[in-house]
């Protein structure tokens, strides 16, 4: 009978240990975290207007004010919590992400835009709890890639699920915290998979540097020492963040700006080819060992991604049909955004081998692409309310590939006289 015990208490160890263990549970988690975030976003709220500002545009700026609140938090609750007390802060937030849409739901509005702020804030800080199970690892490109993929097909299925609960006459104010329920068993079966992944080895810690809880003093002598880099990549991920909002937050009308009518399933299966195509190339950087090296094909794979968005801008708008257009742009947008936060940080630690977490500078870049996109949303609303977003931007993608390119090559100068 111990024999057998023995057994299956190796056989599960080795389940957990294995790659697909990791992978699978951080693309599960998020992609149940998007289910709680972006279905709103499904509706059109045709002729609805407060304050004579487009009544979706509203309600997107509060949930981002609720993520950019969320984000400066993390910069010190995300890289200072322990390994012991993520579990916890994860299921309370989707707890409390999940009432907040109960209350959009309950209160009429304008009222009702507050829930949204405090939906965003909890849901904001759940992307770093479950990087904190996967980063200092040999595999980490491979698991972040993973969980940094998941959204990209999550906010495709997110928005059919809306769209579906919508086509059976469910109201857009019910819709979000109905499709959050739908999503809420499988998150917590992900939830528990991610308690079940081992901690960094011994061998980990001397290839990748240890991570640990960081203390005001550690983040201090980290932006202090390498500022001009992380203020570049800082831009490069504002600049991918502003796309990445218009694309995902006004699809549909981007869609019928292109002059394509289709199904529901039109969102996730564009996103499916995105979603393939950016893990690939970020958990393929898995296998490169050298940390330096690892490093610039990092930066090189962002510089490729604004080059996309040039191609898409300038050749694809005219050439290429709709959905592959949408396509491109997802694969110019996402590979510098989701390479920042897969590998580049990943690697700036390990080189350097500061005491840092890559929640920290993670949260660093995401605070500015948040409130970057709400002084957008803001602007065009109070300011040019009749500004066409889902028209401008396949003139931002030009703009943005070409300051994009200019970062990129500018950053790489910098981090290879500074880390060689």
């Amino acid at each position: 009978m111990n024999s057998i015990k023995s057994r299956v208490n190796f056989s599960g160890k080795l389940i957990f240990t294995h790659p697909l263990w990791s992978m699978i549970a951080a693309f599960g988690c998020y992609f149940c975290v998007y289910g709680f975030r972006k279905p709103f976003t499904a509706g059109l709220y045709t002729d609805q207007f407060w304050i004579g500002i487009p009544w979706k545009s509203i309600l997107i700026s509060s949930q981002i004010v609720g993520y950019m609140l969320s984000k400066w938090c993390g910069i010190f609750i995300v890289s200072g919590i322990s390994w012991e007390k993520r579990t916890r802060a994860i299921l309370i937030s989707i707890l409390i992400a999940e009432l907040a849409l109960v209350g959009f739901g309950l209160v009429p509005r304008p009222y009702s835009i507050l829930f949204l702020v405090i939906n965003g804030l909890p849901l904001g800080m759940i992307f770093g709890y479950i990087q904190g199970f996967l980063e200092g690892k040999k595999n980490t490109e491979l698991f972040i890639a993973a969980l940094g993929s998941s959204f990209i097909l999550a906010d495709g299925v997110s928005k059919s699920v809306g769209t579906w609960l919508l086509n059976i006459s469910i109201a857009e104010h019910w819709m979000p915290s109905l499709a959050g329920l739908l999503y809420t068993l499988p998150f917590v079966f992900f939830v528990w998979m991610l308690t079940k992944i081992p901690r960094p080895t011994d061998q980990d810690k001397e290839d990748r540097a240890e991570r640990s809880a960081m203390t005001q003093k550690d983040r201090i002598a980290l932006v202090k020492e390498l500022w001009p880099g992380i203020l570049c990549i800082s831009l490069l991920y504002l600049f991918a963040s502003l796309l990445r909002g218009v694309r995902s937050d006004f699809a549909p009308e981007i869609w019928k700006y292109l002059g394509f009518v289709g199904e529901a399933s039109i969102y996730s299966q564009t996103e499916i080819w995105v979603t393939v195509g950016i893990l690939v190339i970020n958990g393929s950087l898995v296998l490169i060992k050298k940390n330096h090296i690892a490093f610039f094909i990092s930066m090189s794979a962002i510089a490729t991604g604004y080059l996309f968005l040039l191609i898409a801008g300038l050749w694809g708008v005219y050439h290429l049909d709709p959905f592959w257009l949408i396509v491109l742009t997802g694969f110019g947008i996402y590979l510098p955004y989701l390479t920042i936060t897969t590998s580049v940080f990943e690697r700036m630690i390990a080189i350097t081998r500061h005491k840092a977490n890559i929640g920290f500078l993670m949260y660093i870049v995401d605070s500015i692409g948040y409130l970057g996109y709400n002084v957008l949303l803001l602007f065009t609303g109070f300011i040019l309310p009749n500004l066409n977003l889902p028209s401008l931007f396949f003139t931002w993608i030009v703009v943005l590939g070409i300051v994009g390119l200019m970062i990129s090559s500018l950053s790489s100068l910098y981090f290879y006289r500074r880390l060689k």
